[in-house]
């Protein structure tokens, strides 16, 4: 079974656009803070909206949290093209994006249930594989310009940074913030990528299956 989102043929009225736009920003929010078991009522709370609004949209949750992956995945797409078209320095734009795409992962921007027991749909399928393919690029140019190691690949990108752990709440009493540590391993990430790096790497590169298998298995995506 694979979630039904709004669909892209059926034009919204401005204001309930205007609510489905502050839904998913809202809903974005808090499965950031409370990850993927935060309720569908915490939602309408957060956003002044009542369940039936939000249910109208996005009929169950599960459909809602795909469509903050396409979201988030649409948007890192645009900020690699951007960086590629902005950053006269290759590094540059490979560093700009790997720390784009770390902030994410430490906001814990793809809370998804490891549970779901459904199928990603196919616009989720289809920005999954367009960023991958700007990923590839990015990486193809870097190590063209010499920069990053030519012993790696996008799907070894895509894994180590989600590796980096996400950030959490405090559970503490004084509420005292909790160390975010995602800019210091993004620092050791980048320098281990530098070309031409002096560690051999073992086994072969991953490729599209691998990471197929890692979002269904961690992300249920």
């Amino acid at each position: 079974m694979t979630p039904t989102t709004p669909p892209a043929d059926r034009p919204l009225r401005a204001d309930a656009r205007q609510n489905v736009e502050q839904i998913l920003d809202v809903a974005q929010q808090v499965f950031a803070d409370l990850g993927y078991q935060a309720s569908i009522a915490e939602v309408a709370k957060r956003s002044g909206l009542g369940m039936g609004t939000i249910y109208r949209h996005f009929p169950n949750k599960a459909v809602l949290v795909e469509r903050i992956a396409i979201k988030v995945m649409g948007e890192s797409l645009a900020q690699v093209r951007r960086a590629l078209a902005e950053e006269p320095v290759t590094w540059t734009a490979f560093g700009r994006v790997v720390r784009h795409m770390t902030r994410l992962r430490s906001s814990q921007l793809f809370p998804v249930s490891r549970g779901r027991a459904t199928d990603a749909g196919p616009e989720l399928s289809a920005v999954r594989t367009e960023l991958l393919a700007a990923l590839d690029d990015l990486v193809t140019r870097t190590q063209r310009a010499g920069v990053l190691r030519d012993d790696v690949n996008a799907y070894d990108i895509v894994l180590m940074l989600n590796s980096i752990p996400p950030r959490h709440t405090s559970d503490s009493a004084d509420d005292e913030p909790v160390s975010d540590l995602a800019d210091r391993y993004t620092g050791v990430l980048l320098d281990g990528l530098r070309a031409p790096g002096s560690e051999p790497l073992s086994q072969p590169a991953p490729g599209r299956r691998e990471i197929d298998q890692f979002f269904r298995a961690t992300h249920g995506l």
